[in-house]
């Protein structure tokens, strides 16, 4: 099996239960928006997002630029990064780029700033650690300390003043994932990441994350079972920086794995959970039928969830392209609150097919 394609098989067996804006009149957007789409023709996994001077941005990512893994298609790794001005404006592709091509990032957006913490790279997990702020009229990137392991596929959220990093995958081709969990102060940067106590439960990968404020959550995600199988978790930790202990909170209504990460906050608190799947699909990867339509609202003062807007989706196109114009249910999508609006960048709509769809969840 090619390294690219093991790359992938994390986000490929999943399941649950999609164009541009010009073509998706007969498309039911259940009061979605669709923003304009990434500029493009195949879309990104894995991307780093967030708002900084009033932009939204994007960042980074995977995707399969000539055709599937089944068709023997290899992955390929984004270095762009993309701006929107407006809901109404077109995508600008920035003359800045990342470091290196990379996607699958810890990534969370605080403070005009959005922090991309480890990640895959053409040569497998990283360890380096970036914060994306404005510069003048621009932007810039700025290294921080380098996590203490190389690690994909975890997620990040800014409690307090510490950005905090938890579970990932240190060795992809492996079923396996970690507990362990990092804290830098962001008042102290140059004193380097402290390790946390590990997550009160097993390893997980592709999670979900946000901040409540003072406190860090993470939702969901894949974990193993005993045998070393796929065993999509409904889990829910809070880590309070203050006591530094984690605490379970009560489970999800539903499993949920690769679930839009940062989760959008809406102004009033509370966390918006999109996308994701809730089971690993038994078929071919090419006959997948896409991810979970429904989409949860958490209350982090009561604790407690209800139910949020019902997601659209379009019809599959072509099942042998590795892109998909959309819109649908993602994995491995970034979030954002902005504009008044919960947005949903890019993403997996099906295994190994990226869409560059944007949607967006009016927030009145």
């Amino acid at each position: 099996m090619h390294p690219a394609l093991r790359l992938l098989l994390p986000l490929l067996l999943m399941s649950t239960s999609s164009s541009s804006p010009a073509s998706t009149p007969a498309v039911d957007l259940r009061g979605w928006k669709l923003l304009a789409p990434l500029p493009d023709p195949i879309g990104y996994g894995g991307m780093a997002g967030g708002v900084i001077g009033g932009r939204l941005i994007a960042a980074g990512g995977s995707n399969f630029p000539e055709k599937p893994f089944w068709l023997k298609g290899e992955k390929g790794f984004n270095d762009r990064i993309y701006a929107l001005a407006s809901p109404t404006a077109q995508w600008e592709v920035l003359d800045l780029r990342l470091p290196e091509k990379a996607g699958a990032f810890a990534c969370t957006a605080h403070a005009n700033t959005i922090y991309l913490a480890g990640g895959i790279g053409a040569a497998g997990p990283l360890a380096t650690v970036y914060a994306l702020g404005a510069s003048g009229s621009g932007l810039a990137l700025r290294r921080l300390p380098d996590l203490p392991v190389a690690v994909g596929y975890a997620v990040a959220a800014v409690a307090g003043r510490h950005l905090v990093v938890a579970g990932g995958q240190t060795v992809l081709n492996e079923p396996g994932a970690v507990a362990t969990a990092y804290a830098l102060d962001l008042s102290q940067e140059n004193r380097g990441w402290r390790r946390l106590p590990d997550l009160p439960g097993p390893g997980i990968f592709v999670g979900a994350a946000a901040s409540d404020g003072p406190g860090f959550l993470l939702f969901g995600g894949m974990a193993f079972d005993a045998d070393r199988k796929y065993a999509p978790s409904k889990r829910v930790y809070r880590f309070d920086p203050g006591s530094d202990q984690w605490e379970r909170l009560g489970d999800l209504p539903v499993a949920r794995v690769a679930a839009v990460s940062p989760c959008p906050v809406r102004p009033d608190g509370h966390i918006l959970l999109v996308g994701g799947y809730a089971e690993v699909f038994p078929g071919a990867p090419r006959e997948h039928p896409g991810f979970a339509t429904d989409t949860w609202i958490f209350n982090p003062v009561a604790r407690t969830w209800s139910a949020g807007p019902e997601m659209p989706r379009a019809p599959a196109g072509d099942r042998d392209r590795s892109t998909d114009a959309g819109p649908g249910p993602v994995v491995a999508a970034p979030g954002a609150v902005w504009q008044g609006h919960a947005v949903v960048i890019s993403g997996e709509i099906r295994p190994a097919t990226r869409t560059p769809a944007v949607l967006a969840w009016p927030l009145r």
